[in-house]
């Protein structure tokens, strides 16, 4: 039995053992963070994405998109052949033992979790340095030189986003000619079942130039959010509403885009912004937003 114990810590029995009990092991383990009392937070599109629980983006979408290749171990787990009576002999000794599965995927989460802080670090930086590729055709507002970038990853459906607008209002008033704000689509739709329509209907504006009035309305009338009202906000703005309609059906790429960035910097609730790597969650208040920029200013 003290064989069995000890054989549960090499690497290729802890692949066996998760296969037994969870029928494979997730491709990523994403890092576990305290949900804030004022941030929205949930198992968002791109980590459903990139365990290949979806290919598309909901029911009323085409696949857009490929699932990932699996990982090494996940191919290696699918391949191994368990002998039955190995099989039942390690699932006595779990019965028994429960804290040896504990101690795996314990290690497995601390040793992924490592991983992902290095990627996040790394992509913070490449922030920093490469504001151009950071901001690609996303809507943007305040100073032309773009020394001072704040990025804002948000969710039309999300009341915390709506209160965080109002302060970043306020702050582009002071900080416009130093600032530019950058907006990213970031819609938790597990949680939020209008964030994805919202952002198809401000990404379509945007393509005829009315994204922030778009987005003003939108986050003024979150308990109206729905295609009566995307489309009442699109006249009122004088949209053409046949290209309007057109681009609503194509935005889902780029929103896909706009998400798999956020996920990359590490980011798993809305709203976050990122001021020239200094990085600002939930319902931020003017003063959050200064003390960010004080900082920024000082490197």
């Amino acid at each position: 039995m003290n064989y069995l114990l000890n054989l549960c810590r090499f690497p290729i029995l802890s692949i066996v053992l998760s296969s037994l009990f969870l029928g494979a092991l997730p491709v990523r383990a994403d890092r576990t963070t305290p949900t804030l009392p004022n941030r929205s937070s949930a198992q968002p599109l791109a980590e459903k994405i990139a365990t290949n629980q979806i290919t598309s983006i909901d029911s009323d979408s085409i696949d857009i998109l490929t699932p990932q290749t699996p990982t090494s171990e996940v191919l290696l787990a699918q391949s191994v052949k368990v002998n039955p009576q190995l099989e039942k002999q390690i699932l006595e000794v779990l019965r028994r033992h429960p804290e040896v599965m504990f101690e795996v995927l314990q290690k497995y989460a601390i040793e992924q979790q490592a991983k992902e802080q290095k990627a996040q670090a790394e992509a913070i930086k490449q922030v920093r340095t490469n504001t151009k590729a950071l901001i690609g055709d996303a809507p943007v507002m305040g100073s032309s030189d773009r020394k001072i970038v704040m990025v804002g990853f948000s969710d039309f459906q999300c009341p915390f986003c709506a209160t965080a607008d109002k302060s970043v209002k306020q702050f582009m008033a002071k900080h416009k000619d130093k600032v530019t704000l950058v907006y990213k689509h970031f819609p938790l739709t597990q949680i939020h079942p209008e964030a994805l329509p919202a952002a198809r209907a401000a990404w379509a504006a945007n393509k005829q130039g009315k994204f922030w009035e778009y987005h003003d309305a939108l986050f003024a009338n979150q308990a109206k959010l729905s295609e009566t009202f995307y489309l009442e906000t699109a006249t009122g703005l004088k949209l053409d509403l046949n290209k309007f309609n057109a681009d609503r059906k194509i935005a889902d790429d780029f929103i896909v885009q706009d998400f798999k960035l956020g996920r990359k910097l590490g980011i798993d609730g809305t709203p976050t912004f990122i001021i020239n790597g200094e990085v600002v969650t939930g319902a931020a208040s003017l003063a959050d937003l200064e003390n960010a920029l004080a900082k920024v200013t000082k490197k």
